[in-house]
């Protein structure tokens, strides 16, 4: 599995609480790509950030982001 930055087009939807599955206004995703399916990327995210590089969490989640929401990926060497 590669160690991936994945830019996205837009900032990720979330409800505004205390539960929400990722923070509010990502716009960087670092994680492991699990899978590449036609529709999107599979993606074990570990760490989000804001549009200025800022962190706004860290915790383990698994999404599928459409091909769509995303700008481009950096993939790290590891």
């Amino acid at each position: 599995m590669d160690r991936v930055t994945v830019f996205l087009r837009t900032s990720l939807f979330t409800f505004g609480s205390a539960d929400s599955h990722v923070p509010a206004g990502v716009m960087a995703i670092v994680g492991r790509v699990v899978e590449g399916p036609s529709g999107g990327l599979l993606l074990r995210a570990g760490k989000f950030l804001d549009e200025r590089g800022r962190p706004l969490g860290e915790q383990e989640i698994t999404l599928h982001l459409p091909w769509s929401k995303i700008d481009h990926l950096v993939v790290h060497e590891d």
